[in-house]
């Protein structure tokens, strides 16, 4: 206040520069802004995918039933934690809901008996969304925050429905390597989330998890025999450096202390990577 009276205008700061904009830039990329969650090890996460893909591995590799009905079991599990883990206002229904997708979906890949095997898993997926609707419907707390509820459901649907992907692969040439390889890869990436704890090896982490999916997908084609070796290590370093980074986007969330949350995100890095293995399987000449 003045001496007069009167209010000072409060002082405005300068705009930023440029130049400041692009140093402010520039040291964020160096020291980037972490969540504390995000340097915290997860070894429960990392077993749970070694354990995970080592069990689809093998159901690959018996019979495209078996693997059907191990997908199913990871949609469970995913369907268990993915609304609490993404704070979903509606947890019960939106479990149904994934839950529906997660066992319909490989189940309607796997009664198909002639290519297209994907051909009813459409007719599952619209089930899901029925329920997911209805449920909404029949909810008596005022819908409060429906769009988000409805967001997290249909994604935990859409990862379901990805992971129903792998189901016809041991059925196609040299599907099942595809899938082995993938599988193996993916588990064997989560080694590398192990480092989250050490600044010197957050910025390697991805490309370790590369290398890693790379070496499993390598070794899975040498010992099984049904693809060549080239296209075991590609294939399970894409699907490794995939599961990592989505492992990496849902470590990061609130609710992963639970284990049900970390259970939930071994289980989407796995699903999540049936488009991928099934686009390698039809593209490449393997």
């Amino acid at each position: 206040m003045s001496a007069d009276g009167r209010i000072d205008a409060p002082e405005v700061a300068p705009p930023l520069t440029r130049a400041a904009r692009r140093a402010r830039d520039e040291a964020l990329l160096r020291e980037p802004v972490l969540s504390p969650l995000a340097t915290v090890p997860r070894p429960i996460v990392a077993a749970a995918s070694l354990v995970l893909a080592a069990l689809l591995a093998l159901a690959s590799a018996v019979d495209h039933a078996v693997l059907a009905a191990g997908l199913a079991w990871l949609g469970l599990i995913l369907a268990w934690g993915w609304p609490a883990l993404l704070g979903s206002p509606s947890r019960m229904g939106s479990s149904i809901a994934i839950a529906v997708a997660g066992v319909l979906a490989p189940t309607a890949a796997a009664v198909a008996t002639q290519a297209p095997y994907l051909r009813y898993v459409p007719v599952a997926v619209a089930v899901a969304f029925v329920v997911m609707f209805l449920h909404q419907l029949l909810r008596r707390d005022g819908r409060p925050r429906l769009v988000e509820s409805l967001g997290v459901c249909a994604l935990g649907i859409g990862v379901c429905t990805i992971g129903a992907a792998f189901e016809p692969l041991p059925r196609t040439a040299q599907g099942s390597g595809v899938a082995v390889a993938a599988f193996v890869g993916a588990g064997l990436s989560a080694v590398a989330d192990l480092g989250c704890s050490r600044a010197v090896l957050r910025p390697w982490l991805w490309p370790a998890s590369t290398v890693l999916g790379a070496v499993g997908g390598l070794s899975a084609a040498l010992v099984g025999g049904d693809l060549r070796w080239w296209a075991g290590a590609l294939v399970g370093a894409l699907c490794g450096a995939i599961a990592y980074a989505v492992r990496r986007v849902l470590l990061v969330l609130p609710p992963i202390t639970a284990i049900r949350s970390q259970l939930t995100t071994a289980a989407a890095g796995l699903l999540v990577l049936g488009v991928v293995a099934a686009t390698v399987a039809r593209l490449l000449p393997l």
